[in-house]
């Protein structure tokens, strides 16, 4: 076997690892569920926290649907942030007079980080809600988030964001986002998840510490302390807000390339947790085959797709493979050019997964080069 044919080798399995032997993995390690000590009666208090820019769209709605949280009033409270919002935000948001509500807004916009570490002071909580602003809760979201706190190993619950379309229908789970929620509640019976999803989580109050001011991913950086403290992450799959879905896969690229370049920043500023096997080896193992090799997989589609290439002539099943290949990257290139008219499955996911991986390689390139904007815009909706 020469050089070309282990670079070959070595592409698939890696690739293979990553999208099936991680998953396949990780299922059987978790296959027996965890023992949680959730108690759906327990009522520490609570602080509900939104951080807003510009959402005059939908701000309304959100502390109408937070006020109705079905929550022991004496034991819950709502903090509002306005990151220099330009439109009716704050008028919107100053028409609600509720003594569990409190709204703070400033005149120069700094980002979520910024809006996160001015709420912070204002938080009263035992227990932290974050959520966005255009997310809208269940009832009952809440106290089923916090129920597991009464497992002190848990130091922070991720909740289940199920997305709706313009007209109200609640979407159909993509296979991908099925695939990755498989993967989060696998995770979590095994021993803890390692990332969460910002739209919707809980954290126990010590673990809301400060944010860097150029902080991309904030959501991560704050539940990682928990797991630098060995605290657990689980997914509380009955915990529901809802979203309204990306209208195309443009919007999904560009929370992509965010998401990466903060998950870069937050993974060398938490090396100590995610870059230590000998302290962290659970946690740097996952970090390593969830993420690190996700975010990369593009490289190794490349170096699949050239050595296969160069191996055509050697046999039958290498001109086969590559032939699949093409055939794949074609699709993937009429399900961009033709994305209005070809809705098939058979041209979209070819198209949908090449365009996230690109991303993926777009926030390593912009972690790098520092070119990614602190201030955000939302991926969805």
């Amino acid at each position: 076997m020469d050089a070309i044919e282990i670079i070959f080798w070595a592409s698939l399995f890696i690739l293979f690892y990553t999208y099936w032997g991680y998953p396949a993995l990780i299922l059987l390690l978790g296959r027996k569920k965890r023992s949680n000590q959730a108690n759906v009666n327990y009522r520490p208090r609570v602080s509900l926290l939104i951080c807003a820019y510009n959402e005059e769209k939908v701000i309304g709605a959100k502390i109408k649907n937070a006020l109705e949280t079905e929550y022991p009033p004496d034991k819950f409270d709502i903090i509002v942030v306005s990151d220099g919002s330009a439109d009716s935000t704050n008028e919107i948001s100053r028409r609600f007079s509720d003594p569990k509500l409190k709204f703070i807004a400033y005149a120069d916009r700094g980002g979520k980080a910024k809006a996160l570490n001015v709420g912070m002071n204002h938080l009263t909580g035992d227990i932290v809600v974050f959520t966005d602003a255009n997310v809208s809760l269940q009832k009952d979201a809440v106290p089923k988030l916090i129920s597991s706190f009464f497992d002190n190993s848990i130091g922070c619950v991720v909740g289940n964001i199920l997305l709706r379309t313009k007209d109200g229908i609640i979407s159909g789970e993509s296979l991908y986002s099925r695939y990755e929620k498989l993967i989060h509640t696998a995770e979590g019976n095994f021993g803890t998840m390692i990332t969460v999803d910002g739209a919707l989580y809980a954290l126990r109050r010590q673990y809301v510490t400060p944010i860097p001011a150029d902080s991309l991913t904030d959501d991560w950086y704050l539940a990682s302390g928990a797991l630098e403290d060995r605290k657990r992450i689980v997914y509380a799959p009955d915990a529901i807000g809802y979203e309204l879905a990306a209208e195309s896969v443009s919007g999904e690229l560009k929370r992509k390339v965010r998401m990466v370049a903060g998950g870069y920043q937050t993974a060398f500023r938490r090396a100590k947790l995610f870059l230590n096997p000998i302290r962290f080896l659970t946690v740097s193992f996952m970090f390593f085959s969830h993420k690190l090799l996700r975010w990369n997989a593009l490289v190794f589609m490349g170096t699949l797709f050239l050595s296969n290439f160069a191996l055509i002539s050697r046999s039958l099943w290498f001109g086969l493979a590559w032939e699949f290949q093409l055939a794949f990257y074609l699709f993937g290139l009429f399900g961009w050019l033709y994305s209005s008219h070809l809705k098939s499955h058979l041209f979209y996911i070819p198209f949908y997964f090449t365009a996230v991986n690109w991303g993926a390689i777009l926030g390593l390139f912009r972690y790098l080069a520092k070119a990614q904007k602190v201030t955000w815009e939302r991926g969805r909706g």
